[in-house]
């Protein structure tokens, strides 16, 4: 069943609801990396765009968003922004990405004159590893 009709606005899941929709450890090295590396906490809200629509999870840490996580059967996407200020180190550390990852990345759209924004599939642990790169890129690690 899709997530948003399993969980509706009208009910928000708990986290471990997730993580048994998503059945994927991965999920939970998401949470660990966060509260690790950057002392984050998760945030809840639901969302109404067509695209991914229902509950997801946000990371924010000194104010910058670290990615909107959206869950799915087997894995889950992530949405991310990287600034344009922070083009030339995003753009550094594209050749130790997986290609599709990279392409991703290149072929992004404009957020708000701000960045370019993109969204990416984690079902694998280079996936993640991928993102944690650039999570890097926005933010430098506390550790």
């Amino acid at each position: 069943m899709d997530w948003h009709v399993l969980f509706p606005a009208s009910h928000q899941p708990r986290y471990e609801e997730i993580e048994n929709y998503i059945n994927n450890p991965l999920w939970k090295s998401l949470f660990d990396f966060m509260e690790n590396t950057y002392k984050a906490k998760p945030k809840m809200t639901f969302s109404v765009c067509s695209g991914a629509p229902g509950w997801n999870v946000k990371f924010q840490k000194s104010g910058q968003a670290l990615g909107t996580f959206y869950p799915e059967v087997g894995g889950f996407s992530v949405f991310m922004v990287i600034a344009y200020k922070l083009s030339e180190e995003a753009e550094a550390i594209l050749p130790e990405l997986s290609a599709e990852i990279r392409d991703c990345y290149q072929n992004a759209g404009d957020f708000m004159k701000v960045g370019k924004y993109f969204m990416f599939r984690i079902e694998k642990e280079s996936e993640f590893e991928d993102f944690k790169r650039l999570c890097g890129v926005k933010l430098k690690p506390k550790n």
